[in-house]
């Protein structure tokens, strides 16, 4: 029988990719904006676009402050 070895390793293996933590999600989602700011997002790595998009969020009044305790 073949070993699958564990989660760790074949993330690391993937290109560092890392487990998402209890509560976190990911999704795909289109944007329109001047390139130059699409590029920037882009050269983020996912963690830190959660943190864009949930700091713009709050920033426009779209996130609740019972939501910010969340995390």
């Amino acid at each position: 029988m073949r070993r699958v070895p564990p989660k760790e390793l074949r993330l690391r293996a993937l290109g560092g990719l890392v487990e998402l933590a209890p509560g976190e999600r990911t999704a795909s989602a289109r944007f329109r904006e001047r390139g130059e700011v699409v590029e920037a997002f882009l050269r983020l790595d996912t963690h830190r676009r959660g943190e864009v998009v949930r700091a713009g969020l709050e920033a426009l009044g779209l996130l609740g402050v019972e939501d910010a305790e969340a995390r």
